[in-house]
C-alpha cells in the first residue's frame, strides 16, 4: 500500500506541476491576446492618423490661397464701385482717382503677401530680373542700363516670379564715352 501511496502522491504532484504549467500556459495566451489587441488597435490608429493627415494635406493645399483670395475680393469689389460710379455719374476724373486708389490697394495686397514689384528703370540690365524686348541707343544713358518698362516684374520673397520687360540702353555707334 506503501507503493500506492507513494504513486499517488507522485500522481498528485504531477498533477499539480501539469496544472500549475496549463495555468502559466492559459495565462501566457491571455497575454499574447491582450498583446495582440493592443497591436492591432494601435495599427488602427496609426491608419486613421495617416488617413487624417493625407485628408489634412490635402485641404491644406486646396484652400492656401483662401487668406489672399479673400483680401483681393475686397480689390475687386472697390473696381466694381468704380464702374458703376463712373457710370452713374461720367465722371472720368473720377474713374481715374478710383482705379489708382484701388491699385494701391491692390499693390498693398500683394506687399502683404510677399510680392514686390521689381524696380527696373535707371538700373543695371540684370538677367535674371529683366528680359530685354528692345535696345535704344543713347549717350544719355550708361551702356546696359534699363531706359523704359514695358511690363513691370514682381518677386515673391526672394524668387522672381516674372521678369520685368524692359528696353535696355546701349551707346551710339560711332561715338566715344565721354564725346558729344
Amino acid at each position: 500500500m506503501e507503493d500506492n501511496s507513494v504513486q499517488k502522491d507522485g500522481m498528485d504532484q504531477d498533477a499539480a506541476a501539469l496544472r500549475e504549467a496549463l495555468d502559466k500556459i492559459d495565462k501566457k495566451e491571455a497575454e499574447c491576446k491582450d498583446l495582440n489587441d493592443k497591436y492591432l488597435r494601435t495599427l488602427a490608429e496609426m491608419e486613421n492618423f495617416r488617413k487624417r493627415m493625407v485628408r489634412e494635406q490635402s485641404e491644406s493645399v486646396k484652400y492656401a490661397n483662401e487668406k489672399i483670395l479673400c483680401d483681393l475680393l475686397t480689390v475687386i469689389d472697390n473696381i466694381e464701385r468704380a464702374i458703376l460710379h463712373s457710370k452713374e455719374k461720367k465722371d472720368f476724373d473720377a474713374l481715374i482717382n478710383g482705379l489708382e486708389l484701388t491699385m494701391k490697394e491692390f499693390a498693398g495686397v500683394l506687399e502683404k503677401y510677399g510680392v514686390k514689384c521689381i524696380e527696373s528703370r535707371g538700373q543695371t540690365f540684370d538677367p535674371a530680373r529683366h528680359h530685354a524686348v528692345s535696345t535704344v541707343e543713347s549717350d544719355a544713358q550708361q551702356d546696359n542700363t534699363v531706359v523704359e518698362d514695358f511690363r513691370k516684374g514682381y518677386i515673391l520673397n526672394d524668387r522672381i516670379l516674372r521678369p520685368s520687360l524692359v528696353s535696355v540702353a546701349k551707346k551710339k555707334e560711332g561715338t566715344e564715352s565721354g564725346e558729344e
